[in-house]
């Protein structure tokens, strides 16, 4: 029996792995418990999406500035989330706009970025 069996044994779905060993269950399972609520009306929020497309820069700069760490935990919805580098989270979140709303943050919870399934985004530092 290969891995992926053993990894879900009652389900006829394979189970992906990402680089840091998490998979899309694990990332929603810790946003769950980590990511604190989302109050919008206190947040300055950017536009990193238009009619041009993704503005990867913005979001790369967002991702920067609150979280800043060597990898990104980035949940797009409860079945797509991974562990990237945080060079990739970029181009990973540009890629799934519109899909849901996006979270990120670093396993500290030190810092936290939303991209609104509009293509406007926000970031805050844990206080």
């Amino acid at each position: 029996m290969d891995i992926l069996h053993l990894a879900a044994p009652c389900r006829n779905v394979p189970v992906t792995f990402t680089l840091y060993g998490m998979n899309s269950r694990r990332v929603h399972q810790f946003m769950r418990e980590h990511f604190p609520a989302l109050e919008v009306a206190g947040k300055a929020w950017k536009n990193v999406a238009d009619t041009d497309g993704p503005r990867v820069s913005e979001i790369s700069a967002l991702l920067a500035e609150y979280i800043g760490s060597a990898e990104t935990m980035v949940e797009v919805h409860r079945k797509l989330g991974s562990e990237l580098p945080t060079v990739e989270a970029a181009s990973f979140i540009a890629s799934h706009i519109g899909e849901g709303q996006i979270r990120a943050t670093n396993r500290e919870c030190s810092g936290f970025v939303v991209v609104a399934i509009n293509g406007v985004a926000c970031g805050w530092h844990a206080t």
